[in-house]
């Protein structure tokens, strides 16, 4: 990832809520031959925690190492979870606060090395309760990738 700033992800994004749902996401990504973004649900740092959503994507990481992607963890609002996700390392958050607390939120991403990013649920992949993630995953990937 380059230098983080606050951006709209380009890759195709998917919104996990397990392992089982990272690995699915990442193995079809290898298949389709397109790099994605594992999104956290709304809100997750609230009730996941940063270091639960890092250790998904490390897993998924470890079982699918051909996968091209990175991740985001949704801290909506809160700046004291956002400051939280930064400090335990994840890779990119999505902030949104206040526009002032947001400037300082960024401040401090961008000396740890972390992207503040946009999560674009209504056009993301939503595994929640998907029978078949791989195959929503797999489906879903070849429309986006016949679609650019």
């Amino acid at each position: 990832m380059g230098h983080p700033s606050v951006s709209v992800k380009s890759n195709p994004q998917i919104v996990i809520y397990a392992l089982a749902d990272a690995c699915a996401a990442l193995q079809a990504a290898v298949e389709c031959d397109i790099e994605i973004s594992l999104v956290s649900p709304a809100s997750a740092v609230a009730y996941g925690g940063p270091a639960w959503f890092r250790e998904v994507v490390a897993q998924a990481h470890d079982a699918v190492p051909g996968a091209a992607f990175d991740s985001v963890l949704d801290c909506a609002t809160e700046a004291g979870h956002a400051l939280a996700a930064i400090r335990d390392g994840v890779q990119a958050i999505c902030f949104e606060g206040p526009e002032d607390v947001r400037g300082k939120i960024q401040d401090i991403a961008i000396q740890s090395g972390c992207a503040i990013v946009k999560i674009d649920y209504e056009h993301a992949l939503d595994l929640n309760q998907r029978a078949d993630a791989a195959a929503a995953c797999r489906d879903w990937l070849a429309l986006q990738t016949a679609n650019k």
